[in-house]
């Protein structure tokens, strides 16, 4: 997950020691020595994480925080702190500027890498819904998608799997002093799943150390895991209070985390930032879901039609090209499927149009894109995916759909297959026309050698 992170820090060797460090995980590393020169890196740059030291000799890196957060441009960018105290005070004057954590000089590695990793996810996953949400004003719904009435989004809700009751306790007390929440307390592990698939939280506090013996790194991952609750918001409570743990939380999912024992008003901040964050994702994926209805959704899968996927692709062509990185382009179609209208009827060829688009959404990342470009045609573009992986992506959806047959409204079962063929982008390989061509024809000679299969085209093979 290579990125672009800014070191902003007076002291010319900690900017050196921190770009030694991060360039060994193949980060690209921008430098500022003062707070004037860091935002004007970061609005220029536009980078993916910015390490923030707080002592500076011009503007500290709490003014800093403060006004790259009120900006437009950068609001999105995270930011992490550094400093060399870290006193609850300091953490929660940073939090409340705006800083996503913080990092205590000598910085941990372990720690470094662990939320820079989990930064750079988040970040990836704004940049998505953001790039979709300018494709659609771009596409004429701009009127309609700020006419759009966010004023019924109701009271959020926190789910809380403390260590004991009494803690609990603490905690709820805390959080409804100060934010206007509705607050679940759960027993135990099995009690939290089973009450999140009925109330679906906007935010999870999960301690380490659950009651009843519970794991709250499994319920991190379940929760992570799991189609109805992977959007919100997890701030994980490190019992045992190693870098270790926290670490792995991060790894598993968790949004943040916070080490035990901590200040109440810690809690409190960075739950509110974690459900600012919620909800401002929430909007992106309203106003995309709401927008694009009404021109660019394919009206019988609920797949992006032709004219949005010409659009996105480009966008997607712009990033690789600037990145210098790859991505995949596919292009599957039905075997057969003539014969399940001529025989069955339209009826069940809808059926398993629907199913497929079903299933293909299943089987893809957040950030990629499926499209039906037209009959029993349909598009598969991955970002940031070479050879290896569109290999490995594209037999899954193959499979995906050979693996069950297709259950008809009569109760009868149809096997259904496609072929798939394949193309690799890169800033070399950008023309969206030519990909598709190229997509094509590994698609006939798919079919040519007997269907059912993957194929890539001859350039990428």
């Amino acid at each position: 997950m290579p990125g672009r992170i800014l070191v902003v820090d007076d002291v010319a060797t900690n900017r050196l020691i921190l770009k030694a460090k991060l360039s060994t995980a193949y980060y690209d590393v921008l430098e500022a020595d003062c707070g004037n020169k860091a935002l004007e890196v970061a609005h220029r740059e536009l980078p993916d994480v910015i390490l923030l030291d707080v002592m500076m000799p011009d503007i500290d890196g709490f003014e800093v925080c403060k006004q790259l957060k009120s900006s437009p441009e950068t609001s999105h960018i995270p930011v992490v702190m550094v400093t060399a105290m870290g006193s609850p005070e300091e953490r929660i004057r940073g939090l409340n500027a705006g800083a996503d954590d913080f990092l205590t000089k000598p910085i941990n590695d372990l720690a470094l890498f662990a939320r820079v990793r989990n930064l750079m996810r988040v970040k990836m996953m704004f940049d998505e819904l953001r790039m979709r949400d300018t494709t659609s004003r771009e596409m004429g719904l701009s009127d309609f998608l700020e006419s759009l009435d966010h004023s019924d989004e109701g009271q959020e809700t926190v789910m809380l799997s403390p260590p004991d009751c009494e803690i609990g306790k603490s905690w709820r007390e805390s959080i409804l002093e100060n934010l206007d929440v509705k607050v679940i307390g759960t027993l135990s592990e099995r009690e939290a799943l089973n009450i999140s698939s009925l109330e679906l939280p906007d935010a999870y506090v999960v301690s380490q150390n659950m009651m009843e013996n519970g794991d709250g790194l499994r319920l991190v991952s379940a929760l992570r895991s799991k189609p109805e609750t992977r959007q919100s918001a997890i701030l994980f409570v490190v019992s045992d209070g190693t870098v270790e743990t926290a670490a792995r939380g991060l790894d598993l999912g968790a949004s943040d985390y916070i080490m035990a024992p901590f200040d109440p008003n810690e809690l409190v901040v960075r739950l509110r930032s974690q459900l600012r964050r919620k909800k401002y994702s929430d909007r992106l994926r309203s106003n995309m879901r709401d927008g694009l209805k009404m021109a660019v959704i394919d009206p019988l899968t609920g797949l992006y039609n032709r004219r949005y996927a010409t659009q996105h692709m480009s966008k997607i062509i712009d990033r690789a090209v600037e990145s210098k990185g790859e991505f995949s382009v596919m292009m599957m179609d039905l075997d057969r499927f003539k014969l399940v209208n001529d025989t069955l009827g339209h009826d069940a060829g809808d059926l398993v149009l629907k199913e497929l688009s079903r299933r293909l959404q299943e089987n893809v990342r957040g950030v990629d894109l499926v499209a039906r470009m037209g009959g029993e045609e349909f598009l598969v573009v991955m970002p940031d995916a070479g050879r290896f992986v569109a290999e490995k992506a594209a037999e899954r959806l193959r499979s995906s759909i050979e693996s069950e047959p297709f259950i008809l409204k009569s109760g009868d079962t149809l096997s259904v297959t496609v072929s798939v063929g394949v193309a690799i982008g890169s800033a070399i390989n950008c023309d969206a026309d030519d990909l598709i061509k190229q997509a094509d024809q590994a698609l006939y000679r798919a079919k040519d050698n007997g269907r059912n299969l993957v194929s890539f085209f001859a350039s990428a093979a």
